[in-house]
């Protein structure tokens, strides 16, 4: 038993392993995301109504988005920004793991009469020939992913996005990073039964790597008949952290918004905003 909750409490090497994908295929789990993307007061999966909205109509009208314009969502979701988006005209798609979000997303647009392309695709591997004028990634998904997985959907959106497109997407800052703690908790059904639908102990572990400014959230959870363990990795920018790591995969003209309405950039705010653009030259 020592040696057991000795394993549950070591430090993981600093990207040791990801679990996102299997957080958006356990039946369980992904209706427990779903129904946190779909709570309009929590910002938990995906951001509050009204600042949702504030945001589409600034993408609306920053990029033009309407008729003979095509957009794609990388980790759609339920589909909460791709309905908004394609209620303009554009030719509208969005890429997720989770079966369960997908189906709701494309209820919602056929409930409202709208031709939206829904796909069952990770954004890290996605290839196809279409080509867009704007690609958006939202609820901070770029700072959960490796160093190779942000180089990999770089790549992805360079390879997908129309000369002169653009990319917009958010990500946690440095100054978040100053509030986390290091922790270790233990609950029964941790987080209400989040984990699981039978009974299960759960085991919550926050990590600090100093260095590279991520932290991890570790969740060991423990049932009858087998123990599984997920990993929340999020790594904090600073906007010349960002900008370096676009310029590098070969973005122009890269641009730091306080957040997705288009508001300033704010050195204190926990979240910020990039905007970046494939080069007129083209491809990758």
């Amino acid at each position: 038993m020592f040696e057991q909750l000795a394993a549950i409490d070591a430090r993981p090497p600093l990207y040791a392993t990801t679990t996102t994908p299997e957080l958006w295929s356990d039946p369980h789990i992904s209706g427990k995301m779903l129904d946190a993307h779909l709570d309009p007061h929590l910002d938990l999966s995906s951001y509050r109504t009204e600042y949702l909205e504030r945001a589409v109509s600034w993408m609306i009208d920053r990029f033009g988005i309407g008729t003979g314009r095509r957009v794609a969502d990388f980790g759609c979701g339920p589909g909460l920004w791709t309905t908004r988006l394609a209620r303009t005209g554009a030719d509208v798609t969005g890429l997720d793991l989770s079966t369960r979000s997908l189906d709701h997303a494309g209820a919602l647009a056929e409930a409202e009469g709208l031709s939206v392309r829904y796909l069952r695709r990770n954004y890290l591997t996605y290839r196809e020939a279409t080509r867009y004028d704007l690609v958006i990634m939202i609820m901070r998904d770029y700072c959960a992913l490796p160093p190779d997985g942000r180089a990999a959907v770089l790549a992805t959106v360079r390879r997908h996005l129309r000369t002169g497109g653009s990319f917009v997407f958010d990500v946690d800052s440095a100054a978040a990073f100053t509030d986390v703690r290091e922790q270790a908790t233990y609950a029964p059904s941790l987080m209400d039964g989040f984990w699981s639908d039978g009974p299960y102990f759960g085991f919550h572990h926050t990590y600090r790597y100093e260095r590279e400014r991520v932290s991890l959230d570790k969740f060991d959870i423990v049932e009858a008949d087998r123990r599984r363990v997920f990993f929340n990795w999020v790594r904090y920018f600073t906007p010349d952290e960002l900008a370096a790591e676009l310029t590098a995969a070969g973005f122009t003209d890269v641009r730091v918004l306080g957040d997705l309405a288009g508001a300033p950039y704010d050195s204190r705010a926990p979240h910020f905003t990039a905007v970046a653009h494939e080069p007129p030259s083209g491809g990758c």
